[in-house]
């Protein structure tokens, strides 16, 4: 056993040994660095400064045309556009809805639940207005 520690303390003490392992934290530090840098993997792009991702811009696009789908088919609904806003995480923060009959407030009641219970949101996440 004392023999393993002479061995290792004199390995310590050469000069070779001590840049070889100067050498190997810095390769470790600049890996983690580019890896940061660099992401591997995920499949999503980034879409210009503003923080969307191309997936997030696609997910968002196919719900809006989903939920204007769903709300035309209220009885009372006249045309329809939605506008659905996510946050950082891919989760919807808001949405919009405008549509014709939205001035009827039973009408405006349905398409609030209906999009409730579509996204699992709280209706307070949801406006709508003719």
């Amino acid at each position: 056993m004392k023999k393993e520690i002479k061995s290792i303390s004199s390995l310590l003490k050469s000069d070779k040994a001590v840049k070889i392992i100067i050498a190997a934290g810095f390769a470790l530090i600049l890996l983690i660095l580019f890896s940061e840098l660099f992401s591997f993997g995920g499949g999503r792009e980034r879409a210009g400064d503003a923080g969307i991702t191309l997936s997030d811009s696609t997910c968002t696009q196919q719900l809006e045309e989903r939920l204007e789908e769903i709300i035309s088919e209220i009885s009372g609904v006249g045309s329809v556009k939605v506008m659905v806003t996510l946050d950082g995480n891919g989760q919807v923060r808001g949405v919009a809805v405008v549509c014709g009959g939205g001035d009827d407030v039973f009408i405006k009641q349905k398409v609030v639940e209906t999009v409730s219970k579509a996204l699992g949101i709280s209706t307070a996440r949801v406006s709508v207005v003719y």
